[in-house]
């Protein structure tokens, strides 16, 4: 890896989880994050929560590491969410520069790690946006029909949608919390400037409270959907008890009159 050239950062997220148990690990110790290359082909960083990031490592190394990780991947994500960004070295300064360039004093492990958890967390939301913006569509039929009055034909088509907004809600909840200070930075609190400027740049706050906005409708849309399945089922109850009870008194009088 050539620390005076460009580095392009990757992150991929694969899965809702990784499991890091007895994967062997090269380079530095770091708390929140394993390192799972550090060699002249690039380092690679994994996050338990199901997210790979490499730095300066090419398609072909990334391809065999990822295939390496796949048995170790729950529930995959098809395909990988990805995001990149790229980093240059600059001893002058730090941040990011006007074309969105990460401008960084060295490439120590611990610093590119930073770049890491930040772009992993980018990348997370990002697809935690279009998995509730695919809700949000699924959603979009029966709340068309509550708006003429009706309900949807079946419960079924309801409960299925309920059933996508509440494993959209308990997904985007269970991986990480992306607006919390990440492990690394606890031990580290010189680099949290350096995580501040990257989790601006890629609106990671902005983000997070946007998602928890849409998490909150969907909670009420699916409270209010289950509400009126219940209503309904109650009413085909009453309905049902109403008929035999008619049924009953009608065979009543039809036998008095026999």
């Amino acid at each position: 890896m050539d620390a005076t050239s460009p580095l392009t950062a990757r992150a991929l997220l694969l899965g809702e989880r990784l499991d890091m148990r007895g994967l062997e690990r090269t380079g530095a110790t770091l708390p929140g994050v394993v390192s799972l290359a550090d060699g002249g082909d690039g380092l690679a960083f994994g996050f338990r929560w199901g997210a790979l990031v490499t730095i300066g490592m090419s398609a072909e190394a990334t391809a065999a590491l990822q295939d390496r990780l796949l048995p170790r991947i729950g529930d995959p994500v098809q395909p990988p969410a990805e995001e990149t960004a790229t980093l240059q070295l600059d001893p002058a300064r730090e941040g990011t520069d006007k074309d969105g360039v990460v401008l960084l004093s060295d490439f120590a492990p611990a610093r590119l790690a930073v770049v890491a958890e930040a772009l992993a967390r980018s990348a997370l939301l990002s697809h935690q946006e279009a998995m509730l913006v695919r809700t949000l569509d699924r959603l979009d039929p029966v709340l068309a029909r509550l708006r003429r009055g009706r309900l949807a034909p079946s419960s079924s088509v309801m409960l299925a949608s309920i059933g996508e907004a509440i494993a959209a809600r308990s997904r985007a909840g269970a991986r990480v919390d992306t607006a919390a200070k990440p492990d690394l930075l606890w031990d580290l609190p010189a680099l949290g400037t350096l995580y501040a400027t990257l989790a601006d740049e890629w609106e990671i706050e902005e983000r997070t409270e946007a998602l928890s906005r849409k998490l909150e409708m969907i909670r009420e849309i699916s409270e209010t959907l289950l509400s009126l399945v219940e209503a309904r089922r109650s009413r085909g109850l009453e309905l049902a008890v109403v008929l035999l009870i008619a049924l009953e008194l009608g065979t009543a009088v039809y036998g008095l009159f026999k």
